[in-house]
């Protein structure tokens, strides 16, 4: 009876593969035993499936703790959530002595254990019952073969079971190296040669520098210049913002242009990039430029793949990924400076784009068009709020550009009335109105006034290198020189890039 049991466990554990979807986790053809691997409903569930006859409770007990610790000892299968783990015994004859409690000194509920006897009275309703857990049509296995059929058989059952694990394998592998990184070159020698361009024909950490070339700026976006979202995109606003911004792409852009393939990952990269574009648009008031939105989007394209394959993003970047994901969420939260409309809007866009594409040999074009629609209708809208002003403040912002320009003409009375003016209801925008109209001041000569109002610019805003810049001057003005050295190192860490910062510190340490 030896061949009918073992005929038994090859054929079922190859229709758990081969029709069922199991992932073959380890095999011994010669032991009779078989660890296989499914995802249902968002739980890792492990099976063990082995040949034995176990007679007594100890020894079946035994059999399970060995089980149990051979599981909990690879700890990739845990990285993913939950785990259920399967127990099943083929045998001829149930053990001498009563064996369902067994499990329950090892059942833990971060380790469930489910086991199942299969002696030849009991297959069928254990067989029932293991499929019955993962809603599964139960196969007909026919035991009316003949004995020297199930051993022509089996041979046949553990070259294809092998075969299909090899198949799996390979399969797993092609995941990861679909395409070539062929695009991610091409926008990173892009933004490197604009950058470059720009340092060239002026300076990359001038407003007014990124505004003619590109930059996202609220107000010529409300008159029409959309294509701003576009150009923002390869922008950058000095060497470090730069460097951090190339280095996330070249790993990420080459880790998914991998997975997803050029003409995907170039859909994905761009689409997350217009999202995040607009995201910043609807809730950043500020000039803003720099490719972290689409780079976000390639954080969202990689969560995606994660949802399509849980166990493998898990056992692979999952976690990791996650950590790095909350940590640039945090940094932005934290840093005023920091973009986070367009960075967690290009995340955003970058996983809907990517459920846009999907992922190779992945086409579901019902579940694709409804993506199509959210991307749309969503990013309207953030262009509809955006316009009209409900979540950011337009006529305080318009304020800020508007006296800006006065004192770029040198109107500079008119730029201190109208600012005095807006104040009041210049809600976010209350650090930008009282710097421009510091600046008003110190043309006209009322140095008190500018320090009092940069000292609040500097409360409201910490990172406003300008702002810590300008009191270096006056105190240096004043003979105040413990104060003016404070405050020009605070404008020169805040703004390396900016030489006059840092030439002006030197001078006052001299």
């Amino acid at each position: 009876m030896f061949i009918k049991q073992e005929f038994y466990l090859w054929k079922l554990t190859y229709d758990l593969v081969v029709s069922q979807g199991f992932q073959v986790l380890n095999m011994s053809t010669e032991r009779g035993e078989v660890w296989l691997e499914k995802e249902h409903e968002w739980q890792t569930h492990v099976i063990r499936i082995s040949h034995k006859q176990v007679n007594w409770k100890n020894e079946l007990k035994r059999e399970l703790e060995k089980a149990y610790r051979q599981l909990t000892q690879n700890k990739k299968l845990f990285r993913g959530g939950k785990v259920q783990f399967h127990v099943l015994y083929v045998s001829e004859y149930p053990p001498v002595e009563e064996w369902q409690s067994v499990k329950e000194g090892l059942s833990t509920k971060k380790l469930p254990i489910h086991l199942y006897y299969m002696d030849d009275e009991q297959k069928s309703n254990e067989q029932k019952r293991l499929y019955r857990a993962f809603k599964l049509e139960e196969p007909l296995i026919d035991h009316g073969v003949e004995e020297a059929e199930m051993e022509a058989l089996i041979p046949y059952l553990k070259h294809q079971l092998v075969k299909e694990q090899q198949e799996q394998r390979k399969k797993v592998m092609s995941l990861f190296d679909y395409g070539k990184p062929r695009m991610t070159f091409f926008l990173l020698a892009v933004n490197i040669l604009i950058f470059l361009y720009i340092e060239w024909v002026g300076d990359s950490t001038s407003v007014d520098t990124l505004i003619d070339y590109g930059a996202k700026f609220n107000p010529a976006i409300m008159e029409g210049e959309w294509w701003r979202i576009v150009t923002s995109m390869f922008l950058h606003i000095g060497i470090l913002h730069l460097f951090m911004n190339m280095f996330a792409l070249y790993y990420l852009g080459t880790a998914v242009e991998k997975l997803y393939g050029t003409w995907r990952f170039t859909l994905i990269y761009v689409f997350a990039g217009l999202f995040g574009g607009v995201a910043s648009f609807m809730l950043n008031p500020h000039v803003a430029a720099g490719a972290s939105g689409a780079i976000f989007g390639l954080f969202g394209a990689l969560l995606f793949f994660g949802v399509q394959h849980k166990q493998l993003f898990f056992r692979t970047m999952g976690w990791n990924l996650i950590t790095i994901v909350l940590i640039n969420i945090l940094f932005g939260l934290l840093v005023p400076q920091v973009d986070n409309g367009a960075h967690i809007g290009g995340m955003a866009g970058g996983f809907i784009a990517t459920a846009m594409v999907r992922l190779p040999k992945q086409k579901n074009t019902s579940k694709q068009l409804v993506a199509v629609l959210i991307y749309v209708l969503t990013i309207c809208t953030m262009a509809f709020l955006g316009t009209s002003g409900v979540l950011n403040t337009e006529e305080a912002l318009t304020k800020v550009e508007e006296t800006k320009e006065l004192n770029d003409t040198e109107a500079y009375e008119e730029a201190i009335e109208k600012t005095t003016q807006a104040l009041p209801e210049a809600g976010r925008y209350e650090a930008p109105l009282l710097f421009n109209r510091s600046f008003a001041y110190l043309q006209t000569g009322d140095i008190e006034a500018a320090r009092k109002d940069l000292l609040r610019v500097i409360e409201l805003s910490p990172d406003t290198a300008e702002a810590h810049y300008n009191l270096a001057l006056i105190y240096r003005q004043e003979g105040e020189d413990e104060k003016a050295v404070e405050y020009a190192e605070q404008a020169k860490n805040i703004n390396p890039d900016q030489e006059d910062f840092g030439k002006l510190y030197e001078e006052l340490l001299q």
